[in-house]
């Protein structure tokens, strides 16, 4: 038998185009990447000062949007006094957001039912209840109903009874 042969040597370079060494990694991230990356965070920061600064304009738009979705959704059994109360409640609405004085809870749970009103009145399920309680959220951010505390509003005491005279 024979003995298994072992490879060749490789071949020696004649010529030292390389060191042989490996290079070493560039470190960090390149200048067109750190410029690409440095505009796009000033861009996105003048988005984000811009959309503060028009905020109250893009709810107010979109409040009349949502207006105009939920008078053409009114169910029949709302009454007039009962739209006339809603279009009321957008208008006074509107002027507190524009003026900024909204309490955050009020313009939150606003926002919750001017949301539900959108999508039932999309599929045409929205209810005299959804209306009335869409009514009482416009109500309070447009200041025509007191601030929701979360506290239950005072009742009136009873008068105290009178104690029965006792007999001598």
């Amino acid at each position: 038998m024979t003995e298994p042969t072992a490879p060749p040597p490789p071949p020696t370079p004649t010529g030292r185009p390389f060191t042989g060494e490996p290079r070493p990694a560039p470190r960090g991230c390149s200048r067109p990447l750190l410029v690409g990356c440095g505009a796009l965070i000033v861009l996105l920061g003048i988005a984000a000062i811009v959309f503060v600064a028009k905020a109250k304009d893009l709810l107010a738009w979109t409040m009349g949007e949502l207006e105009q979705q939920v008078v053409a959704a009114m169910p029949d059994d709302v009454t007039a006094p009962e739209q006339a109360r809603l279009e009321r409640g957008f208008d006074a609405a509107l002027g507190r957001i524009r003026e900024g004085q909204v309490e955050p809870p009020a313009l939150f749970a606003l926002q919750r039912q001017l949301s539900n009103a959108a999508e039932k009145s999309q599929k045409k399920t929205l209810t005299r209840d959804d209306v009335l309680d869409l009514l009482s959220a416009l109500e309070r951010v447009g200041g025509l109903l007191p601030p929701d505390t979360g506290e239950p509003l005072p009742e009136e005491s009873p008068a105290p009874a009178e104690e029965p005279e006792s007999a001598p």
